[in-house]
């Protein structure tokens, strides 16, 4: 038996996604791990309450009720975010679907960074 007839063939849908997608992918389901609730995530630089650029990331569930995150949390996804979505203007807050993987720019009436909706 070869060496060739033994490996596994290769998924198509791996080859048309870019790594950059695959990488997405892999952080929006971590991300949904260690944010269970959580359909988007919304990302700013600033922190609220904070005069220095801070990255802080606010999610949100599926009703568009914010979530409780604690500093740790927050921090730590908005990091990720910021890292994974190098793409994304960052001049202004950015949203991340979990669902789908796609980040946009946040719509400034949509969601306060308080939870006010």
């Amino acid at each position: 038996m070869s060496q060739h007839s033994r490996e596994r063939p290769a998924d198509p849908r791996a080859s048309v996604r870019s790594p950059a997608a695959n990488r997405r992918i892999r952080m929006t389901r971590c991300l949904a791990e260690i944010i269970p609730d959580a359909r988007t995530i919304r990302v700013t630089l600033h922190a609220p309450a904070r005069t220095w650029p801070s990255p802080y990331a606010t999610a949100y569930d599926a009703a568009g009720r914010r979530l409780a995150l604690n500093q740790a949390q927050a921090r730590t996804a908005a990091r990720w975010i910021i890292r994974a979505c190098h793409e994304a203007e960052w001049r202004h807050e950015q949203v991340l679907d979990l669902a789908s993987g796609s980040i946009t720019n946040a719509p400034a009436a949509a969601y306060s960074m308080d939870g006010a909706r």
